[in-house]
């Protein structure tokens, strides 16, 4: 049972970021959403879906002065932040040997610096709150061998993983839950069209992940921080 008045999520036209949303606003949660700049059009479409329960706010989440009003803009329109999901990245199937730097440079980007950069506002809010609970998509095989072609990408959600146990331990005095789901293959049009020769029934169901997301956050799970948890579904 979904009992936060307030959340914000990143990545917001992400398929599960999307499914959160929904999930959150139909049992009454007021949500802040944010995504890239030059995405008006779709930020206004989702905002008409959800009369007087979303905004969404548009911005470079890598940039620490943007993140800083976008935190403070939310804060401002929902009072607290009582949850904050962060659902940014890109996946790239590349070999180091030949990984143009600049590639390397945007996977970085958008699964870790999205991270470090915003989260830390986010948390920056929550201990002056008094508390909060924070959760981030990472990827399974970040705990088994990396298979060649996934070390750029495996790399970044591995950096990852180092900043939700390392803050996860910071957040401990001052009430903050920081914690991780751990996917593989999540079941998107994009990842459909990308591997048309793989069976998606394998796959993660994104609805089922956004739930799992919600429920490790409610407040009453007090004793959860620093945890990656694996989401398996049908792949071994």
């Amino acid at each position: 049972m979904n009992t936060l008045k307030t959340a914000t999520v990143a990545a917001c036209f992400s398929v599960t970021a999307k499914q959160i949303i929904d999930k959150l606003i139909s049992s009454g949660t007021q949500v802040v959403a944010f995504g890239r700049k030059g995405d008006e059009v779709r930020a206004k479409q989702l905002e008409l879906q959800y009369p007087g329960m979303l905004t969404v706010l548009l911005g470079d989440l890598t940039n620490e002065q943007e993140s800083q009003a976008l935190v403070a803009q939310a804060s401002q329109i929902l009072g607290q932040i009582e949850a904050h999901y962060h659902c940014s990245g890109i996946f790239t199937w590349r070999y180091w040997q030949d990984v143009e730097i600049e590639t390397v440079k945007q996977i970085f980007d958008s699964n870790f610096m999205t991270a470090l950069v915003f989260g830390r506002e986010i948390y920056k809010a929550m201990e002056k709150q008094g508390g909060g609970a924070m959760m981030f998509v990472s990827a399974r095989d970040t705990i088994r061998n990396i298979p060649a072609g996934f070390g750029p990408y495996m790399a970044s959600k591995m950096a990852l993983n180092g900043l939700v146990e390392s803050l996860a331990a910071e957040g401990a005095e001052h009430n903050i839950r920081v914690n991780a789901v751990l996917p593989t293959i999540v079941d998107t049009e994009v990842n459909r069209q990308a591997m048309p020769d793989v069976d998606p029934t394998t796959w993660v169901n994104p609805t089922e992940m956004a739930e799992l997301m919600i429920e490790l956050t409610q407040l009453s799970k007090t004793n959860l921080s620093g945890s990656l948890i694996t989401i398996n579904s049908k792949m071994h």
